[in-house]
């Protein structure tokens, strides 16, 4: 049973009301939050394995799920569920409760076709899942036993590439920052999940995310959903602007020149050590990770693994 006089789950339920409401797109025919609530509840119960004797884990990763008739919804959904107060809600459950992640809280949004068993009644589904083999570069997995409710083995990000750097937003909130470059192409934009809303289907999914945000002002917002990509090869880091609205800048500093990436500049512009990237009007640093920096507990997840 689901206990709905739950302080925080109470908390979750009154701000998704909260925020339906404010909402000029979305309607409880999109989204239930008593509904949603119930699925959360139900899934961290469901979803909670023990790592060594008595380390309580669950899965980092909240996939909200719509039908893909409703997917001009995405946008307004990822807004709600990765702003910082629905973040801060569900972390203080977890320090409540005693559950550990192994990576940090993060939301996904998708669209799925009718009759898929995540969507209810036409209306936004919950469903907590832990990181696939495609995340392997940036983050912890886990090995499962289902019928004993164990995790037996952890995994540590495996970095695909021989070079390792960093992006560190300076003036404007995204979903993870301070983030590692540790595969081939990572994906620069405004919001995670890019949705083709006439078709339903996913067109891209960002990994160096800039929040969208209500004001429409501000800097977040002035990064494209489509904005860069950054691409690893013949040991070099090549920035790409793909048609971007606002352009790309690389401020270089250590000769104080700038450069524009420009959209027909298809071989990409070399990224060197402690540039500063202008996306729009958001700025963005790139370093290297030097080797004593590649521990997975600290500079991979940005949290501990739990202790067993």
């Amino acid at each position: 049973m689901v206990d709905f006089t739950d302080t925080h789950m109470k908390e979750v339920e009154l701000f998704l009301q909260a925020a339906v409401e404010k909402s000029s797109v979305l309607t409880e025919d999109d989204i239930d939050p008593r509904d949603i609530v119930y699925e959360l509840s139900s899934q961290l119960k469901q979803h909670c394995y023990t790592f060594g004797e008595d380390v309580l884990c669950v899965p980092n990763i909240i996939t909200i799920s719509i039908p893909e008739t409703k997917a001009d919804r995405v946008e307004d959904l990822e807004t709600i569920f990765n702003c910082q107060s629905f973040l801060k809600l569900m972390d203080s459950y977890f320090n409540e409760k005693r559950l550990h992640l192994f990576n940090p809280l993060r939301v996904e949004v998708q669209t799925v076709s009718k009759g898929n068993s995540r969507v209810m009644y036409r209306r936004a589904g919950l469903s907590l899942d832990w990181p696939g083999i495609e995340m392997s570069a940036e983050d912890v997995r886990v090995e499962i036993d289902y019928r004993k409710k164990s995790i037996n083995k952890i995994y540590p990000p495996t970095p695909q590439i021989s070079q390792i750097a960093r992006l560190t937003a300076l003036n404007a909130e995204v979903y993870q920052n301070r983030y590692l470059v540790a595969k081939p192409t990572v994906k620069i934009g405004r919001m995670r999940s890019i949705v083709d809303e006439k078709t339903g289907k996913l067109i891209r999914r960002n990994d160096f995310v800039f929040a969208h945000q209500e004001i429409p002002q501000e800097t977040g917002n002035s990064v494209s959903r489509q904005h860069a990509s950054i691409i690893y090869k013949d040991d070099n880091f090549l920035l790409f602007d793909h048609g971007s609205v606002n352009g790309t800048i690389i401020q270089r500093m250590k000769t104080k020149n700038q450069i524009t990436v420009s959209p027909e500049n298809i071989s990409g512009v070399v990224l060197e050590d402690g540039d500063m990237m202008r996306l729009g009007s958001a700025w963005v640093s790139f370093e290297f990770v030097h080797t004593d920096e590649k521990s997975p507990q600290a500079s991979y997840t940005g949290y501990a693994l739990p202790s067993n």
